[in-house]
């Protein structure tokens, strides 16, 4: 847990910049957030989560708030919480390699060693090569690719025009190839952080029962730090799938959704 308070000085400065939602303008952000770090720094863990929440939960969405927080629900043992805010935190940075190794680092303590099912080989590379970009980085290239194909096509068909001899067919068609790529990275980068809901276990351990609620039968325990997918909710109970393929249904309370 090298730099568990990344560029302090900075950020202080620059938090001042976020807009103020209403909830959180009775004090500055910039204050706010200096006073979580300085309680970080003091060993009251549970101030800096409180002082880090109060600005996540006010709508500030910056990638320091969320490391911090991370870092301080793992102070105070919460494996789940802390992993939930590395993961928006990741969101908007996904090559941050602080942010990805503290949420390594923090993963090894979840109690449930749970292996994913296994993944066809393109897809496990699509989801790796994806999993670098953000959705505003995706959107952004898929938009630039678009119009650079536009462009080359305008220029490679207008009548008044003379392209140049390497505007071909055939480089048309591998720049529009590469549009179609970025457009499915687009896609799966907000189905990843958006359309799917996923999120963790935060409860130290959580009933999995056969329906939404209580008296349903039991089907295995999870523990504080389990990730998983949102199927539906209902009734205050969240049907999760786990990456073993296992599902259930599990209290809404016990559980952080992204």
């Amino acid at each position: 847990m090298n730099r568990l308070l990344r560029v302090i000085g900075m950020a202080v400065v620059a938090i001042g910049v976020f807009v103020c939602p209403g909830n959180v303008c009775a004090q500055d952000p910039d204050a706010i957030f200096s006073g979580a770090v300085a309680s970080y720094q003091r060993g009251q863990f549970d101030s800096a989560t409180a002082g880090f929440l109060r600005l996540a939960q006010g709508g500030i969405d910056d990638v320091r708030v969320w490391y911090n927080l991370g870092n301080a629900h793992f102070k105070t043992g919460k494996i789940g919480a802390a992993l939930a805010a590395y993961r928006r935190g990741l969101r908007l940075a996904p090559r941050d390699p602080d942010l990805n190794a503290n949420y390594r680092y923090v993963r090894l303590f979840a109690s449930d060693k749970v292996e994913p099912a296994g993944q066809f080989f393109l897809e496990a590379w699509w989801t790796a090569l994806v999993g670098r970009l953000s959705v505003i980085e995706a959107r952004w290239m898929a938009s630039l690719l678009f119009w650079l194909a536009v462009g080359l096509t305008a220029w490679r068909l207008w009548p008044t025009l003379s392209p140049p001899r390497f505007l071909t067919t055939g480089l048309l068609a591998a720049v529009w190839s590469i549009w179609l790529l970025a457009t499915a990275a687009s896609a799966t980068c907000y189905r990843r952080d958006f359309a799917a809901r996923s999120g963790f276990v935060t409860a130290v351990q959580a009933d999995i029962r056969g329906g939404p609620g209580a008296g349903y039968a039991l089907q295995f325990v999870a523990h504080d730090g389990l990730g998983g997918d949102i199927e539906r909710t209902e009734s205050g109970w969240h049907l999760v799938s786990f990456p073993n393929g296992l599902k259930g249904w599990l209290n809404a309370g016990s559980f952080e959704a992204l």
